[in-house]
């Protein structure tokens, strides 16, 4: 095995009956203990393959890379765990939505759980819309041909289906059977509901309740599957067990889903509306200086974990209008952060350092950033000022001239497709992603100085 040795030394520190949960995401290993005393945090910092470790409540987050993937594989062979969301133990119930942390963590730890499974396909879905931009750009095939018909299709499905997802991996998150999750959305989107006209109420028994346009919406899901994950679970514990698969569902969608539909629906689908008024306000007000804030800062906002609270605003643009102005900040700022890095690298005579940061630099370009900001930029910490400088200069031309993304993609250079539109939209952002990179390189390259063997 290629990561034997890493995985090893990962359970000889945490050791295997303290893990509660293991899973992966972009880059990190992320292990749920159940007694983080117990955990040698600085030996793991240690460990050869492991960049950096975050710790987030009860969850240890090792900095691996973009291989994450195998190493997840391999450790959890070696240590005897299934290869899915969860680990089974003995105390299931403290699992990563609840684990200890500040209230701040548990919500980006929870909004991580529910939309971090949906990037691949989102990601595909945008990608896939990227390739028919392309295609029919350069004419290398008419808009009304059937080839572009059915990739749209394909593509335009994770956006169209987006609140059954959702609904699903919230109740994936919740440990409520996934299927209560798909109900929930189709309840939101039965033809009853979205067919009825604006203003329109539904009599039912005492109150009326609201119909809204749930379809390009995440938040009336999310909300509406959390409560009815509590209420479930709590009458679940009630009924008696032999007649639960009878009882238990019927009754929650019974007495819940109608309190749901009146209250907790129409809740999100404000806050959802509110939170995106608020940003777009803030956007069009501070129009240039909100874009460089965005890109020069979005290095520590993804650090700490908050870049997770824009993820639903930025899938519900996409859905809702056809495009997002937040994506292009996340994009400027991998730019940037290539850029810093390998500015950086001219610099470093270490062999090692020197090739953590041109491997580093390069999975930049492709939208892959925490191997370079763990292994290079914070070690070094002047290439932190080239990214904010390259990102706020980068950041402040692209919302100087409106700059959109057009479809979902991981933000590196292949994604530039999803800013071709009738206009320059594209030109302007590319005159972004230079003005990033140049900017970020050489402020990078003048202040780094060699710091000898770091990462050994």
């Amino acid at each position: 095995m290629k990561y034997e040795n890493l995985c090893r030394e990962v359970l000889n520190i945490i050791k295997k009956d303290n893990i509660q949960d293991v899973f992966y995401c972009v880059t990190r290993l992320r292990i749920v203990v159940a007694n983080k005393e117990e955990v040698d945090k600085e030996a793991l910092t240690k460990i050869d393959g492991v960049l950096q470790v975050k710790e987030v409540g009860n969850q240890f987050q090792l900095v691996i890379g973009s291989h994450v993937k195998e190493v997840y594989n391999e450790f959890c062979e070696i240590g005897g765990f299934s290869m899915e969301d969860e680990v089974e133990t003995e105390n299931q119930s403290t699992s990563a939505s609840s684990s200890g942390g500040s209230l701040g963590a548990r919500f980006l730890g929870t909004l991580s759980g529910i939309f971090l499974p949906l990037l691949p396909v989102l990601i595909a879905g945008g990608m896939l819309k990227s390739f028919v931009i392309i295609l029919t750009t350069f004419n290398l095939i008419e808009d009304t041909n059937g080839v572009v018909t059915i990739l749209n299709v394909i593509g335009d499905a994770p956006f169209y289906f987006l609140p059954f997802m959702v609904g699903y991996t919230t109740a994936k998150r919740f440990k409520i059977n996934e299927m209560y999750g798909l109900m929930i959305a189709g309840v939101l989107l039965y033809p009853t509901i979205m067919n009825q006209l604006a203003g329109e109420t539904i009599e039912f028994l005492f109150f009326n309740i609201p119909a809204n346009n749930y379809a390009s919406s995440v938040m009336p899901v999310i909300l509406s599957v959390i409560i009815f994950s509590y209420a479930f679970k709590l009458i679940d514990r009630i009924i008696p067990r032999s007649v639960r698969i009878v009882f238990s569902g019927f009754l929650t969608f019974l007495i819940v889903m109608p309190v749901l539909l009146f209250v907790v629906a129409p809740l999100g689908f404000y806050l959802g509306e509110s939170f995106s008024n608020v940003v777009v306000w803030l956007f069009d007000t501070a129009g240039p200086l909100a874009g460089a804030l965005t890109a020069g800062l979005m290095s520590f906002i993804v650090m700490t974990g908050m870049h997770q609270a824009l993820q639903p605003l930025m899938i519900q643009n996409y859905a809702s209008l056809g495009s997002d102005f937040l994506m292009p900040g996340f994009f400027i700022n991998n730019i940037a952060v290539a850029g810093a890095t390998l500015g950086a690298s001219f610099k470093i005579k270490n062999p090692k350092n020197k090739a953590a940061a041109i491997s580093g630099g390069g999975l930049g370009l492709l939208g892959i950033t925490e191997p370079a900001l763990y292994s290079v930029d914070i070690e070094y910490r002047t290439p932190l000022i080239g990214i904010v400088a390259g990102g706020a200069v980068g950041g402040f031309i692209y919302m100087l001239f409106g700059v959109k993304s057009y479809a979902y993609a991981m933000p590196g250079i292949f994604s530039l497709p999803t800013y071709i539109d009738d206009g320059n939209n594209l030109i302007l952002m590319i005159i972004s992603l230079i003005a990033a990179f140049v900017v970020a390189f050489g402020v990078s390259f003048v202040l780094t100085k060699d710091k000898g063997v770091v990462n050994e």
